[in-house]
């Protein structure tokens, strides 16, 4: 009886400690968060909802050294049976304005357009495709046999919580995050710095072309690419820009940033989140950037950048850490 106790310990501290050696610590400290430039987008500058560019207090926290892969999160579904949003039939509650044709289990999936699209029309290059889910992360025709060490995709919010949960963990907050992706440099536009080197290096999966109609896959990957694939941040943390979007805990508001706290800010309680380009949904916020984003589109790659997202949002470029 002893010995097996004595067995058990070792290997929960066996277990332990390879979770451990997959997170990184980040110091307490204070860092400048968001971006002062205006404007819809520039090369080197962030977006309006980005300023004001303010001093934010943090105590020390830990996180991930990578985004949750696809071997991760099969483990997940293997011990609990879990089943994502994405895998089942939504209900009318969910979308009361959906047709009935469009309630199958289903999620979103990008297309290239083969012809010139209106780039505001998000559904001229997006396809909701039955039978896409985590699983099928093109549809069903694909599969993640050869994608263990890739980002899980095709999660929501709620997903990434759950999953986050079962680890005893959560997600990060967006002040936590961003801090983290700085990885301990001061006021940069990139996670490497102010330099574009991403234009003549491989620093990170991002879309290299003409957006959404030609990538030339110049960083040779034309979805997700494994985790790790590029260097680490300062705070040896990797692919905080670019590959997929990241959940983080908040909820979003654009000028949240006027009234933020010093200290341990937590973002707008969901009743005062607001998009005002769809301001009857509450939404929470994605971080880093995706393979999606190019130079003359979202340039979410940056550092300061985010995005305003449904937690029911599935898509082939949103995971999480």
């Amino acid at each position: 009886m002893r010995l097996i106790t004595v067995l058990v310990i070792c290997l929960f501290s066996l277990a332990a400690w390879a979770e451990h050696e997959k997170m990184v610590k980040i110091p307490a400290g204070s860092f400048t968060m968001g971006s002062n430039a205006s404007g819809k987008m520039s090369h080197r500058g962030g977006v309006n909802h980005e300023s004001p560019a303010h001093t934010i207090e943090l105590n020390t926290f830990w996180i991930d050294k990578y985004t949750v892969t696809n071997e991760d999160f099969q483990k997940f579904v293997e011990e609990t049976g879990y089943v994502t949003y994405s895998e089942k039939l939504p209900t009318i509650d969910d979308f009361p304005n959906a047709r009935p044709e469009m309630l199958v289990a289903a999620s979103l999936v990008f297309k290239q357009p083969e012809h010139v699209v209106d780039i505001r029309d998000y559904y001229s290059w997006w396809d909701f495709v039955k039978g896409a889910n985590w699983r099928h992360p093109e549809g069903p025709q694909s599969d993640i046999q050869n994608k263990a060490r890739h980002p899980v995709v095709h999660v929501t919010f709620d997903d990434a919580m759950r999953y986050c949960e079962w680890q005893g963990k959560t997600l990060p907050t967006e002040a936590q995050w961003e801090y983290a992706a700085r990885g301990g440099l001061v006021e940069k536009t990139y996670t490497w710095g102010n330099e574009p080197k991403h234009l003549t290096e491989q620093m990170m999966n991002f879309w290299q072309g003409d957006f959404p109609y030609t990538n030339d896959n110049t960083d040779t990957f034309e979805t997700t690419a494994p985790v790790g694939s590029f260097s680490a941040n300062g705070y040896g943390l990797y692919d905080m820009a670019g590959n997929v979007w990241e959940w983080v805990a908040d909820w979003y508001h654009p000028r949240y940033y006027e009234v933020s706290p010093t200290k341990q800010p937590l973002g707008v309680i969901k009743e005062h989140s607001l998009d005002p380009n769809e301001p009857g949904i509450a939404k929470k916020i994605v971080r880093g950037g995706s393979f999606l984003c190019s130079e003359k589109y979202c340039t979410g790659y940056r550092v300061s950048a985010r995005m305003a997202t449904e937690p029911l949002a599935s898509t082939n470029h949103i995971g999480f850490r």
